[in-house]
């Protein structure tokens, strides 16, 4: 592990227990490394990155723009003292960085067909990192998956948007765990009444509860670009957004190897869009007191 990265978690005092990889995962139900053709990084942050060095050389690893030439990236450490990657992620197989100069475009991003047959799209959506992509995986004819990455870090700072905003009314076993006999809704005003965005002047049934936080985005107005073309996926029924810190979803979506595939029919979507908020479950528990 790069020495930039140890200190960080020494001097937070954090300890880090990882009984599983992904490698682990893969070959616990029967999928044989050889058989993964490419490892995509989302960025290059260690929460995201996971070990290469354990999958052969014949997986390819994926990364976006800027990876190469970014001195914190590449080479990896040891050979680059700087760097926030370990070398043994990419030596001994191809390393891809996209280029997405002669790309399409869906919603606004810049976009790659990845396996040229409509099934996933590599994503620009730089901010957060400058080598940061999302993917667009199709799950049926119509309707997709949206993995965001580290395109925000909590889902308060995508929503409630114009393209999606806040409901009259919340069912509860939405945002805590209270049983839905007890009280079946909550209006919204309880939360629009402690929405930072009314103490700005804004109309809180469609700002989001949170703003990007520029020590957390190597560009904040990239990030914030991105996050606005995202929000318009989001408000569509067709398409699941999934942000990699979203805690709120941990007890909704099924966990590998179980496939998501209907998560429309499952109501995934419906279920999650407003589970963040019991982050503030308790301010309302106190107002009703």
């Amino acid at each position: 592990m790069p020495p930039s990265f140890l200190n960080q978690i020494e001097s937070s005092k954090a300890v880090l227990e990882i009984e599983h990889d992904v490698a682990d995962q893969l070959r616990a139900d029967g999928i044989p490394l050889e058989s993964i053709s490419a490892i995509i990084w989302s960025h290059h942050h260690i929460d995201h990155t996971g070990d290469p060095s354990r999958f052969p050389p014949s997986t390819k690893l994926v990364v976006g723009p800027g990876f190469k030439s970014h001195s914190r990236t590449f080479p990896g450490y040891p050979s680059n003292t700087d760097s926030l990657v370990t070398d043994d992620a990419f030596i001994g197989r191809d390393l891809v960085e996209l280029d997405f100069t002669d790309s399409i475009e869906i919603g606004g991003f810049l976009a790659i067909d990845f396996f040229e047959d409509g099934s996933l799209y590599l994503l620009r959506s730089n901010g957060h990192t400058d080598d940061h992509i999302s993917a667009l995986a199709r799950t049926s004819e119509n309707r997709f998956v949206f993995l965001g990455g580290d395109i925000a870090h909590h889902p308060g700072e995508f929503r409630p948007t114009k393209h999606l905003p806040l409901p009259s009314e919340i069912s509860l076993w939405t945002v805590g765990q209270q049983s839905a006999e007890a009280v079946s809704v909550c209006p919204a005003s309880v939360f629009e009444a402690i929405s930072p965005a009314k103490g700005r002047g804004l109309d809180a049934k469609v700002t989001p509860f949170y703003e990007l936080n520029a020590a957390m985005n190597e560009s904040l107005g990239d990030a914030e670009a991105a996050l606005e073309k995202m929000m318009t996926f989001d408000a569509t029924s067709e398409v699941l957004v999934i942000i990699a810190h979203d805690a709120s979803l941990g007890d909704i979506l099924p966990f590998f190897p179980k496939r998501m595939t209907d998560w429309h029919m499952e109501g995934y979507k419906a279920r999650g869009a407003w589970r963040f908020l019991r982050d503030i479950a308790v301010v309302f528990n106190g107002s009703t007191e």
